[in-house]
């Protein structure tokens, strides 16, 4: 899949989806630091952190009897949830927006998809989003420019993603806030709790290295949304070998996960 709620680089996330918050952050602090002068000195100011992480590297381990089952996901009916995160009518037509990337996670594309088929859109620079905003060609009569109106109060879930027909485009402008979208990333997502926090899974085949359409690989995504504080972590399907467990570190939050061969995904605490 990839995209972090990235979250349509503006929300997230992905996951949704990493690039989206990051920009909502820097966008968010340097809008403050201008309105406010001198409010906050620069040697007060942290790093900010991305909420992209490193690839998950998978370590071999059997789980203890005491390890609790947390989550079980049929991975066939989570497959591509999401591209399909809203519906609205692009130009003459209704199609899902998603957001997907490539095996890597560095190359994002918006999805817009019917009954047949998806067709994808590359993001580029996602800073672009709160600036000009982004064109996203869907068909040869259909462009539309994706761009984030930053709420610096509330920039994860204040801030408006607007989605309006360009370059002579016939169709109805639309506007959502960045929480309702990450509302429905979230209902697209498979949701367990671990360490009594709560956590996001996404799965989706990879885009090719071109952008030309989907591989044979196939990569997960875990999200945690916590403010400008959330974090994302990317898996390759590759690395679970079937029927065999394997242990993750989501910053603390240790999973141990297996894939089985009947389709499911198994995560235990």
């Amino acid at each position: 899949m990839k995209m972090i709620p990235v979250i349509l680089a503006a929300v997230l996330a992905s996951p949704a989806s990493a690039q989206s918050l990051e920009a909502l952050r820097f966008s968010a602090d340097a809008a403050l630091i201008q309105a406010l002068p001198g409010a906050i000195h620069p040697d007060l100011q942290e790093p900010l952190e991305p909420v992209l992480q490193k690839p998950l590297n998978p370590q071999p381990m059997t789980p203890s009897r005491a390890s609790a089952v947390v989550g079980k996901v049929v991975l066939s009916a989570l497959k591509s949830a999401n591209r399909h995160v809203v519906t609205r009518q692009f130009g003459a037509r209704p199609l899902d927006l998603g957001i997907v990337s490539d095996a890597s996670f560095a190359n994002k594309y918006f999805a817009f998809s019917d009954a047949k088929t998806t067709t994808l859109a590359p993001i580029g620079d996602m800073n672009r989003l709160r600036g000009e905003g982004i064109n996203a060609r869907i068909d040869a009569k259909t462009v539309y420019n994706f761009k984030v109106v930053v709420n610096i109060f509330s920039p994860v879930r204040g801030s408006t993603l607007k989605m309006t027909p360009v370059q002579g485009t016939t169709g109805p402008a639309h506007e959502m806030k960045t929480g309702a979208l990450l509302d429905a990333i979230k209902a697209k997502s498979f949701v367990f709790k671990a360490k009594g926090q709560e956590l996001l899974l996404s799965y989706d085949s990879d885009v090719l290295p071109d952008g030309s359409g989907f591989a044979a690989t196939n990569s997960f995504l875990f999200t945690k949304e916590d403010g400008l504080s959330s974090k994302a972590w990317p898996l390759a399907e590759s690395k679970l070998p079937l029927d065999t467990s394997a242990a993750v570190d989501l910053d603390g939050i240790k999973l141990t996960l297996t894939r089985t061969s009947s389709g499911e995904l198994i995560i235990r605490d």
